[in-house]
């Protein structure tokens, strides 16, 4: 697809009426956030993305990106033994390994991306959603998203974080499922941890559902296993105050 995503909220919604339960627990799973359309629209968009990048956690304030592309054209054996080393050099407790095409970051470069990605990012950072945003969580300082678009395969995974950025001032983060069909058993569940390290809550990717949540909050994405039949697939980022 090529620009021309119409992205709408489910109207059936009303965000005030989520916002004692938000504030209780800190996080909601809304299912159905989008139009059925534009969800499966923009289901096809990530699908069909060409862009992808093997996202790995090295150390601290350092990612490693390698285009897709060229690590699939590298001898399986090759491609597995590097992705190995990188991860395992990681000197951080937060280690992470997907997929993911980069929007908010070459847009604030002075860069391109591909139109449907543009159309995402306009979306997010619309009036609509941020006054979703703003209603269900109560809070007026909701001002922009920062948007990227990730793909978890067997294999990929998310280890526990809390989102802290010193640097930015990051509210609350958000995941837009995209996943037509998942099952927990696959992995790739969102999982919130307790004080003792218990998995306290956990939402699987549900098709065209919007998890969101305050930071920082502990949780992790499981390891997605090889009995997954398909990507799993989102929309995903922070929501900030003003700078």
């Amino acid at each position: 697809m090529t620009g021309s995503l119409p992205l709408r909220l489910n109207q059936a919604h009303r965000p005030e009426a989520y916002r004692a339960v938000f504030k209780g627990h800190g996080r909601l799973h809304v299912p159905d956030i989008l139009e059925r359309d534009v969800a499966e629209a923009l289901h096809g968009a990530l699908q069909a993305a060409q862009e992808w990048t093997r996202s790995i956690h090295v150390e601290a304030g350092r990612d490693l990106d390698i285009s897709v592309n060229e690590l699939e054209a590298l001898p399986p054996a090759e491609r597995a033994a590097l992705e190995h080393d990188i991860a395992n050099a990681s000197t951080d407790s937060l280690q992470y390994m997907f997929d993911t095409v980069r929007i908010s970051a070459p847009l604030k470069a002075g860069l391109s991306v591909p139109g449907a990605m543009r159309d995402v990012y306009d979306f997010l950072n619309g009036r609509a959603f941020l006054d979703f945003v703003a209603c269900l969580t109560g809070d007026d300082r909701v001002a922009f998203a920062d948007v990227m678009a990730t793909r978890y395969l067997p294999g990929h995974f998310l280890t526990a974080h809390g989102d802290e950025n010193p640097t930015e001032r990051r509210l609350y983060a958000y995941v837009l499922n995209l996943t037509p069909q998942w099952r927990a058993d696959w992995g790739g569940v969102l999982m919130f941890l307790d004080e003792d390290g218990h998995v306290a809550e956990g939402y699987i990717p549900a098709f065209n559902a919007l998890n969101i949540f305050s930071v920082p909050q502990t949780h992790a994405v499981s390891m997605v296993t090889r009995l997954a039949r398909t990507p799993r697939l989102s929309v995903t980022g922070w929501i900030h105050a003003a700078n």
